[in-house]
């Protein structure tokens, strides 16, 4: 029959993850998910493609992969049977039939991201936010969100990273959700570069506590030479939500 190409939508708490990507030493998700994936087509060498390279601690709840497999099993059963091999921490929830031509990566137009900080120190769910003694400023914070979005380089908001093309992305969405002990920030956009969204959300709560300006801030954002240090938040507040492609309702 041959390999056929699927979409996989997939959740994972990060914790005990080193990240996506499948390292040698380290357990990642792409090395558990292609492990049961090969497990399916007799152990030969499958590779799974996701839409976010998400670092060591970094969940999803929307995180989508790509995968061709030469199985005999349903489109339908090939959800269940991958459950069966993966660990608690991870779960496909559905696994759809895509063209040769669709790849989770490249062909992902947007994607969005939620960073979870709180003012009070939870026992429960800890592993999930990041724990913010400081006082701070909500209106600064929500300065700072505004002037991310729109197309920038965000180079001096992320790690270096010589494997790209481009610094340049567009952000749609960013935006802090206040609650009574929690604050949501959510970010969506085309695309992000390593550490990007860390970055921010760290960067805004040191000027919010009033270490660095609203002014710091955006000329950081637009290349300009300043005193500001970004500041890169812990990752496990970082979930990938969601991840489109054209077509998508």
């Amino acid at each position: 029959m041959g390999a056929l190409n699927y979409k996989l939508l997939i959740e994972y708490d990060g914790s005990a993850f080193h990240g996506w990507q499948a390292q040698k030493s380290h357990r990642t998700v792409q090395q558990v998910l292609e492990r049961a994936c090969a497990t399916l087509v007799n152990r030969r060498r499958v590779v799974v493609n996701g839409a976010g390279r998400t670092d060591a601690g970094v969940h999803a709840r929307g995180q989508v992969a790509s995968v061709q497999l030469d199985t005999g099993i349903p489109v339908d059963r090939l959800a269940d049977a991958l459950n069966n091999l993966l660990p608690e921490d991870i779960r496909v929830f559905s696994v759809e039939r895509v063209t040769d031509e669709f790849h989770a990566r490249f062909s992902a137009i947007r994607r969005r991201y939620s960073y979870t900080l709180s003012r009070r120190r939870p026992i429960i769910g800890r592993q999930y936010i990041w724990f913010v003694k400081y006082d701070f400023d909500h209106n600064l914070l929500e300065q700072c969100a505004t002037l991310v979005r729109g197309e920038h380089d965000f180079t001096g908001f992320s790690k270096f990273n010589p494997e790209i093309d481009t610094t340049v992305c567009n952000i749609g969405t960013s935006y802090w959700e206040l609650g009574e002990s929690q604050l949501i920030y959510h970010i969506a956009g085309n695309r992000f570069l390593h550490h990007m969204v860390r970055f921010l959300a760290g960067t805004m709560i040191e000027v919010a506590r009033g270490r660095f300006t609203v002014t710091q801030f955006k000329d950081q954002l637009a290349g300009v030479e300043s005193a500001l240090s970004v500041y890169c938040a812990p990752a496990a507040g970082l979930v990938l939500e969601e991840v489109n492609y054209d077509g998508d309702s």
